[in-house]
C-alpha cells in the first residue's frame, strides 16, 4: 500500500503552512533518472520530501527514483519522487510520490525526535493540556505554530478527523479556541493538526509565541544579544 504526499518543503512563504515537519539534514541520497544515477546531499527532511543540494540541472517536474538512509541506526528508505521546485545556484526540492506507511513512520519518528532543529521553521516548543470535546482522552502540546500543533497521545485520531480545541499559551491571555483536523500521526507518540477555524487575534497570539521562543534560543545560543 503506497500513500501520496503533498508537501513543498523549502522555502516555503510565511502565509503558508506545511501537512508535515521538517528538520535539517545531512545525508547521501543516491538518485536515478532514466538510466542515469548520481550522487547527491539532503539538506532538509520533511515527511513529504527532500530538499537536495546539487548542481544537476533537473527540471520541474522529473521523476526521480531516490534511495537514502536518514540516519545510521535506520533501514534504507527507496522512494520515488517527482522534482517540485528548482533553487538556482542551490538545489532542487523533491516530493514523494509515494511512502509505505512504515516508510513514512520512520521519518515522522526521526523527525520529532529533533528538537534541536525545531527554531528552523515556523514551530515553538509549547508545553500545555489540550481539551477536546471530540475525545474522552486529555493531552500534551509538543508545539504549536500558526498552521496547526503536534499533540502527544498514545491514542491519536484517524487522518481527517476534526476537533474543537481549547488550550492555553501560558501569555495570560484566554484560552485559544480553534476547530483543526488530523493530517498526520506519528505511532505512539501522538498527532499532527492543522488549524481550520482560529481567530485572528489568537493567530497573532500563537506568532508572538513563536517568535518570542525562536529569540530565546538565538540567545541561549549566542547568536543575539538579550538587550
Amino acid at each position: 500500500m503506497h500513500i501520496p504526499m503533498r508537501e513543498l518543503i523549502l522555502p516555503l512563504k510565511p502565509q503558508q503552512t506545511r501537512k508535515y515537519p521538517r528538520v535539517r539534514a545531512k545525508f547521501r541520497v543516491n538518485c536515478t533518472v532514466g538510466n542515469q544515477t548520481f550522487p547527491a546531499r539532503a539538506s532538509t527532511l520533511g515527511g513529504g520530501g527532500l530538499f537536495l543540494d546539487t548542481d544537476r540541472p533537473l527540471a520541474k517536474g522529473t521523476e526521480v527514483h531516490a534511495r537514502f538512509r536518514p540516519a545510521k541506526h535506520l533501514p534504507q528508505i527507496e522512494a520515488k519522487a517527482r522534482v517540485c521546485y528548482v533553487l538556482r545556484g542551490r538545489g532542487v526540492a523533491l516530493e514523494f510520490m509515494g511512502l509505505t506507511p512504515d516508510q513514512l513512520q520512520i521519518l515522522l519518528r526521526m523527525i520529532h525526535r529533533k528538537p534541536s532543529d525545531r527554531r528552523d521553521f515556523a514551530r515553538a516548543p509549547l508545553a500545555t493540556q489540550i481539551q477536546s470535546q471530540d475525545c474522552m482522552a486529555l493531552a500534551f502540546a509538543r508545539n504549536v505554530g500558526e498552521g496547526g500543533m503536534f499533540i502527544e497521545t498514545k491514542d491519536p485520531l484517524p487522518l481527517g478527523v476534526k476537533l474543537n480545541l481549547r488550550f492555553n499559551l501560558n501569555d495570560d491571555g484566554p484560552a485559544v479556541v480553534a476547530v483543526a483536523e488530523v493530517t498526520y500521526t506519528v505511532s505512539r507518540m501522538g498527532m499532527g493538526v492543522q488549524f481550520l477555524d482560529l481567530a485572528p487575534a489568537d493567530r497573532k497570539r500563537i506568532e508572538t509565541h513563536v517568535v518570542k521562543a525562536q529569540t530565546a534560543d538565538q540567545v541561549a545560543a549566542g547568536t543575539e544579544s538579550p538587550i
